[in-house]
C-alpha cells in the first residue's frame, strides 16, 4: 500500500469549487481525492516542446540578418529554448541555404527541415507537417521576430481549448497588413487590408495550434486568408497580446 502524505495547501475559492464539482461519490468520492485525481491528470499531460517555422525563399536573406549581436535565426532559436522547445521543423524551398545555416545553430535543439516542392502559402507549407505531430505546437512565420512570454501564451491557449491561438500586437499600420478584430479573447474577424482603416491589432506572426489545424487543410493555401476565417466561424480561434519586442524583418532590413 503506498504511503500518503499529509500536506495544507491554500487554494482559491472558486477554484476549490471546481475541484469540489468533480465528487460524485462513486469514482471520486473526497476533496482530497478529487485534487489527486486531477494533479495526476496534469502531470500525465505533455509539454508543448515542438515548434515550426514557415519560411518563404524571399525570406531566407533575412535569417542571416543580424541585429543586437545575433542573426534572425539565431534569435529565433535563443527565444524557443528559453521557452522549453526542443524540435523545430523548418519549412521553406530552399533547403540547401537552411542545411547550411543548420550547422552553426543546431547544437541545441533538434531540427528538421522539410522542402517544398512550390510554395503556395502559409498553410500549404504547413499541411507537410500532417502526422508529424500529435501534441499542441507552436508556428512561426519566418519574416517575424517576437521576444515575449510564450510560456504564458501557451497557458492560455491550453486553458481556452481553442483550436488556435494567435500572436496579436497593435500597430498603426492595420491597412498595410490586414486587422483583427476580437472580444475578450476571441477573435471574431479577420480583415483584408482594405477594409481595415480603422482597426489597430494586427497579427503579430506567431500561433499556437491543436494538431486539429490540419483537419483545416486541405487544399488550403493561406492560414490567414483561408484557414483563420473558417476558425473564425466556429469560434475555435483566440487572440494573445504578445506585449513584447517585435520585428518585420523587411521593414527593419530595409
Amino acid at each position: 500500500m503506498k504511503t500518503k502524505e499529509k500536506i495544507a495547501i491554500s487554494i482559491d475559492k472558486s477554484l476549490l469549487d471546481e475541484i469540489d464539482s468533480f465528487i460524485d461519490g462513486s469514482n471520486i468520492s473526497s476533496r482530497s481525492q478529487a485534487i489527486e485525481v486531477l494533479v495526476r491528470k496534469a502531470l500525465k499531460q505533455s509539454p508543448l516542446t515542438t515548434a515550426v517555422i514557415l519560411i518563404h525563399q524571399k525570406e531566407l536573406k533575412y535569417l542571416v540578418k543580424e541585429f543586437n549581436g545575433l542573426t534572425l535565426m539565431q534569435h529565433h532559436i535563443s527565444f524557443l529554448l528559453r521557452n522549453g522547445i526542443k524540435r523545430l521543423f523548418l519549412v521553406t524551398k530552399d533547403g540547401q541555404f537552411i542545411e547550411d545555416i543548420k550547422k552553426e545553430i543546431g547544437k541545441d535543439i533538434k531540427i528538421e527541415v522539410l522542402n517544398e516542392k512550390k510554395q503556395e502559402g502559409t498553410a500549404s507549407a504547413l499541411k507537410l507537417l500532417k502526422g508529424k505531430i500529435e501534441n499542441d505546437f507552436i508556428v512561426i512565420n519566418g519574416d517575424t521576430f517576437n521576444d515575449f512570454d510564450l510560456r504564458r501564451m501557451i497557458q492560455k491557449h491550453k486553458q481556452s481549448g481553442k483550436v488556435a491561438t494567435i500572436g496579436l500586437i497593435t500597430s498603426k499600420k492595420a491597412s498595410k497588413y490586414g486587422g483583427i478584430l476580437i472580444s475578450g479573447d476571441e477573435i471574431i474577424g479577420i480583415k483584408d487590408k482594405d477594409d481595415s482603416k480603422d482597426i489597430f491589432i494586427i497579427n503579430a506572426g506567431i500561433y499556437v495550434f491543436k494538431p486539429t489545424i490540419f483537419k483545416y487543410i486541405s487544399r488550403e493555401k493561406s492560414l490567414e486568408r483561408d484557414v483563420f476565417p473558417k476558425l473564425v466561424k466556429e469560434k475555435q480561434i483566440n487572440g494573445y497580446f504578445t506585449h513584447g519586442f517585435y520585428i518585420h524583418a523587411p521593414e527593419f532590413s530595409s
